[in-house]
């Protein structure tokens, strides 16, 4: 969990410079997206995923490395830095759940492996093997209502976003 720690005191300074940029990206990029009838969203798609499937794949390298979680998370952290923030500064179009979970997949780093399983129904999050991604994400959605809230559906096996 150091290198998740380490995350955490990265993403919180940087937040400082993230947060404020966050609102003039948001209305910008949502505006350029109307604007495209959504089609500015396949590249933001595809971005995402070049930066997702490295880190869920060194990820699943450290889930079966459990020695090497440490130095090889404390590596990656610049990347989960990168992902994360570009997670933030994506518009998230109304779906406010999908985006708490990108940001708990960055911020679980290097737990990420761990918590695609619990988000695919892979993973029973009550397991004793998920008992360290548990700790993670109760302190990762700790004051955050919306990551709570999509925890409780991912939980329940409940489609995110769902429109009343």
């Amino acid at each position: 969990m150091l290198a998740n720690r380490v995350l955490d005191a990265i993403l919180t300074v940087l937040a400082w410079i993230v947060v404020p940029v966050q609102v003039v990206t948001t209305l910008i990029l949502g505006l350029l997206v109307s604007l495209t009838f959504g089609l500015l969203l396949l590249p933001f798609s595809l971005v995402w995923m070049v930066l997702l499937f490295p880190m869920l794949g060194v990820s699943w390298l450290c889930s079966k490395l459990e020695l090497l979680r440490n130095p090889i998370g404390l590596v990656g952290v610049p990347w989960a830095v990168i992902a994360n923030t570009y997670a933030c500064l994506i518009p998230s179009m109304g779906e406010l759940e999908n985006r708490a979970t990108k940001l708990m997949l960055t911020e679980s780093w290097p737990y990420s492996w761990e918590f695609w399983q619990f988000q695919t129904g892979r993973l029973d999050i009550a397991s004793t093997e998920a008992t360290p991604l548990r700790e993670l994400l109760m302190r990762v959605s700790r004051n955050d209502a919306v990551k709570q809230q999509a925890l409780g559906r991912l939980e329940r096996g409940e489609q995110l976003d769902q429109r009343m």
